[in-house]
């Protein structure tokens, strides 16, 4: 038992803190938008940007965020965006700025353990789903009647976004959602970790003691944070984006989404030859014309 008990710890520390703020702080974002080629001095010249922090309503947490628009209007359509696992608020400016030219105002906002958001704990978007609902409780103070809001997310973010969108908040407050490199199983990428460390010991026993004391400590399961399960039960339209030569959340994890979602007011972008999450740098143009195009279809169609 005791065997078991410090395995499963070990297992838990190891899966649930795979971000720090140390690790995505200010200058290890600049540096990724100057790797990128994005020129953030002319970004922050452009627009306004209020900073903004709310309390959790899950654990009383802050959560950091940036509420960014052209002229300082925040009664404007809008989209929150939500970074992956390594980002910040500051790592999704490059989208921001295709959302921002389009009309729409943006809030980008620190996850769990990144950036400015200390809270403990990254959970594949299991725990992260509570910090986007609040934003958009929040957001929906800004706005007055008909405006529109969206979602999107970027690979861990495109997990925390897919299990929003399986509560009834987000049917009744989101007029789009967007998954970008989306991670759809938290079980599936523990155990190709864990299988790629070679530890001797095996995987299914890792898996095991791992989630009772992930259930132990944090009150649920790898069951629990499957996507799929809650995006089957969204009334969203959904845009998912995927690679099929993806490495780190496989090309299937974007088609299981899109099939999951159980209405017609879905499309998937798919392109064969881009990186994990690199899809916008690659194709910018395509990247635009396809979001907005889906975006005007939820508007007029849908």
């Amino acid at each position: 038992m005791a065997v078991c008990y410090y395995t499963g710890l070990a297992v838990f520390m190891g899966s649930m803190q795979l971000s720090t703020n140390e690790s995505t702080g200010r200058e290890k974002m600049e540096s990724f938008l100057q790797q990128k080629g994005f020129a953030l001095p002319s970004f922050l010249e452009k627009h306004v940007i209020e900073t903004v922090t709310i309390p959790s309503t899950l654990d009383g947490h802050l959560i950091p965020a940036d509420l960014i628009s052209v002229d300082g209007n925040w009664d404007a359509d809008t989209v929150i965006m939500v970074h992956g696992l390594g980002g910040s608020r500051m790592s999704v400016y490059p989208w921001a700025e295709v959302f921002l030219k389009n009309g729409y105002n943006v809030l980008a906002y620190d996850q769990r353990s990144a950036g400015e958001n200390t809270a403990p704990y990254t959970t594949f978007g299991y725990l992260e789903s509570h910090d986007l609902r609040d934003y958009v409780d929040y957001i929906k103070t800004k706005l007055s009647a008909g405006k529109r809001v969206g979602v999107w997310g970027i690979s861990y973010g495109g997990a925390t976004v897919g299990v929003y969108l399986g509560l009834a908040h987000a049917n009744q407050n989101l007029n789009f959602a967007i998954i970008d490199s989306p991670i759809s199983s938290m079980r599936y990428m523990l155990g190709e970790e864990m299988a790629e460390m070679d530890l001797g010991i095996p995987v299914g026993f890792l898996m095991a003691v791992g989630n009772l004391v992930t259930r132990w400590k944090l009150g649920f399961s790898y069951e629990d944070a499957e996507v799929s399960r809650y995006i089957s039960k969204t009334e969203v339209p959904v845009l998912v984006i995927h690679s099929q030569v993806d490495l780190v959340t496989p090309y299937f994890m974007g088609l299981d989404l899109y099939e999951a979602v159980p209405h017609a007011k879905k499309a998937i972008l798919t392109v064969a030859d881009s990186a994990h999450a690199d899809i916008f740098f690659d194709h910018p143009e395509m990247y635009e014309e396809e979001v907005f195009g889906f975006i005007n279809r939820v508007n007029n169609t849908f």
